[in-house]
């Protein structure tokens, strides 16, 4: 925020209420209030992947409710009505009234399809015009109330100080947006930020690593309400007389939608410009007969030819191009050749990166103390006689599964013999008809994934789950809402203390891109990179989230041999140095088998086999019924810190 940059911007705006004529400096100042819902719609639209098409209508609603709680109703019986209150209560009062109707639009409408919130909310515009948009109320066409009084907004006074001309008022205008915009980028790089746009991004993969999908999105729908409020507050100001209701129909929710789809649903500074943009040129260029119709269905188009990232990631490609040149150059590094990779006899025998040894060990000792302590059970996760049926299909029919502590398990089986949809009931996706799941020694069977998330679970899915507009650095952070743990308000606030949690949580996640050989991606789009690095992006993702059990779920789906080799490479050095608990499911059998300290084999919904990658490759039923008899595995030449064995083929029996 003090960057160069945004100074020479804030010295462009005050010479521009300075020297501008003084209908540009109103014109200017009319597009705050815009420009600060339009910062609510890009909460909601551009972080949380929500929609609103009722934000004309609360925006409105703001301006009419707050010039009539502020004016005095005076003593004559047929004054024009108010309340009368400090303008700082009646503001508290209206932010606080469209950001809690808001909050019950997003809690009521999160079981629904999106289509239905596209009704909700276009119904609710159609309540408020038929409620709030009234004469008594807004003035109706003629600006004045039941009693013919023509309607006035209590002009603030600041400090004592009249603000009531152009210039000043701008200025005025001009600290609030200031603020606005400092509130914003400080929740952008808060946990909280990250964590919305996880949520908007994929909500299981946020529930995964201890975000409650729900709570965020509430959170979002009462943050676009907030700044909904607030920027009517600030037009009742602008605007001395209620701006007729016709201003805040249906049709200009689309507007202001249009405005962060421009601008780049993750660019604060270019909402600002776009909405200033869209005030000032139907002014400038009248002569053309441009209104801000022609430039909302511009921007809408403009969007979708621009995709998700707008103008502001369009200009902050160019930016990084124009300075650290392009991205094969920003990226180089050495890395360790394909052939090698390929030539390796085994998974574990590859090197998990190009780190020297006193880089690698200084990123353990960051992520070591990141991490929370293991406990010392003998089990990290057990499942007891799980049954899931879809219909008439039993996809698990009493499978019983063991995880011991610190130890690498791998689960193997043909095509739909219940892998995923057992990793699913251990990870809290989805709860089980029957049987019961533990997690170190707690009956976890009825907690949520999130709640799992923070007793130490954490997991990737079979496709890649990464935020694609964002850096690799947001993505990693994204993972560690849940292990920071301070209150958003203290990160607005700007509290220190709470901003040295997240310097610390960056420090875990650059040891983490380090440890998986992606932290030369540390400031690309994650979009931007090849399958392998999106898929290490994820995993340090999981990282980050501090988990004592990590859940691989096909981590080697999609990739190349190389690729693959190298990754469980990766995937076995973690286990060891940072002494973690890893479940995957997998397709690729050699793998497991010379990664695993053990295995278990599912097919048809039960556990066929279980034991050691020695016992699974020599045992006949897994070898006629799914590994073949072509499969051969060479003993590991070390087996300490073996875990503790299961004692029949099914532990669970």
């Amino acid at each position: 925020m003090s960057s160069p940059g945004a100074l020479v911007w804030f010295g462009l705006m005050i010479l521009w209420g300075l020297l501008a004529p003084r209908y540009l400096v109103f014109t200017a100042t009319s597009a705050v209030p815009v420009a600060v819902v339009a910062l609510g719609l890009l909460v909601l639209v551009g972080w949380a992947r929500d929609i609103s098409l009722a934000t004309a209508g609360l925006y409105g609603s703001a301006i009419y409710l707050f010039g009539y709680v502020t004016r005095h109703s005076g003593s004559e019986p047929n004054g024009p009505d108010g309340w009368g209150l400090p303008w700082v209560l009646a503001g508290i009062v209206i932010v606080l009234g469209v950001a809690a109707t808001m909050a019950v639009v997003g809690m009521l409408s999160a079981p629904l399809p999106g289509v239905y919130l596209i009704v909700i909310t276009l119904a609710l515009q159609e309540i408020i015009e038929r409620t709030i948009f009234t004469y008594d109320m807004a003035g109706g066409l003629s600006g004045g109330d039941r009693h013919g009084n023509v309607l006035h907004n209590p002009q603030p006074t600041f400090f004592g100080l009249n603000i009531s001309s152009d210039t000043r008022f701008y200025f005025f205008c001009l600290g609030w947006l200031a603020v606005v915009l400092m509130v914003m980028v400080r929740l952008r790089h808060s946990p909280m930020g990250l964590a919305l746009h996880l949520v908007g991004n994929d909500r299981q993969a946020a529930a995964a690593v201890g975000v409650n999908p729900l709570r965020f999105r509430i959170y979002a729908f009462a943050m676009s309400g907030a700044l909904a409020g607030l920027g009517g507050m600030i037009a009742a100001w602008l605007y001395r007389e209620p701006p007729t209701f016709i201003t805040f129909t249906a049709p200009v929710s689309l507007v202001l939608l249009a405005i962060p789809i421009l601008a780049g649903l993750d660019s604060i500074a270019f909402v600002a410009v776009v909405a200033a943009a869209f005030q000032i040129t139907p002014v400038a260029l009248e002569s053309l007969r441009i209104s801000s119709y022609h430039l909302a269905a511009g921007g809408l188009l403009g969007g979708l030819a621009l995709g998700t990232r707008g103008l502001g990631g369009l200009a902050g490609d160019g930016w990084r191009y124009l300075v650290h040149g392009p991205r094969r150059y920003r990226t180089a590094r050495s890395q360790a050749s394909t052939a090698s990779l390929r030539a390796s006899d085994g998974v574990t025998d590859v090197e998990g990166g190009a780190l020297a040894d006193e880089e690698r060990d200084r990123a353990l000792r960051v992520m070591e103390a990141w991490l929370p302590p293991r406990p010392e059970v003998e089990f990290a996760a057990r499942a007891d006689d799980v049954v899931v049926s879809f219909g008439a299909v039993r996809a698990l029919d009493g499978a019983s599964i063991r995880v011991p502590n610190r130890a690498m398990v791998g689960l193997l089986g043909p095509n739909g013999a219940g892998k995923s949809t057992l990793f699913d009931v251990i990870a809290g996706v989805r709860r089980p008809d029957e049987g019961t799941v533990f997690l170190f020694g707690s009956d976890a069977s009825g907690l949520p994934a999130w709640d799992r998330a923070r007793l130490g679970v954490a997991r990737t899915f079979q496709a890649t789950r990464v935020m694609k507009d964002l850096t690799v650095r947001d993505n990693l952070l994204a993972g560690a809402y849940q292990r920071i743990g301070a209150n958003p308000a203290r990160f607005l606030l700007g509290d220190p203390r709470a901003w040295a949690q997240q310097r610390r949580a960056e420090e875990a996640a650059l040891a983490a891109a380090q440890l998986l050989n992606i932290e030369h991606y540390w400031n690309e789009r994650a979009g931007a990179l090849e399958f392998s690095a999106r898929r290490r992006a994820e995993i340090g993702r999981c990282l980050l989230a501090g988990p004592r059990l990590l859940l691989l779920d096909e981590p080697a789906a999609g990739l190349d041999p190389a690729s693959s080799v190298a990754l469980f490479g990766l995937l076995k050095r973690l286990h060891i140095d940072l002494g973690l608990t890893v479940l995957l499911v997998e397709h690729n059998v050699a793998a497991v088998l010379d990664t695993c300290d053990l295995v278990y084999v599912l097919a048809e919904g039960k556990i066929l086999a279980a034991g050691t990658p020695i016992e699974i490759a020599s045992n006949g039923a897994v070898r006629s019924r799914y590994l073949g008899t072509r499969m051969r595995l060479q003993p590991r030449s070390s087996t300490a810190d073996q875990p503790p064995q299961p004692a029949s083929a099914n532990p669970g029996a």
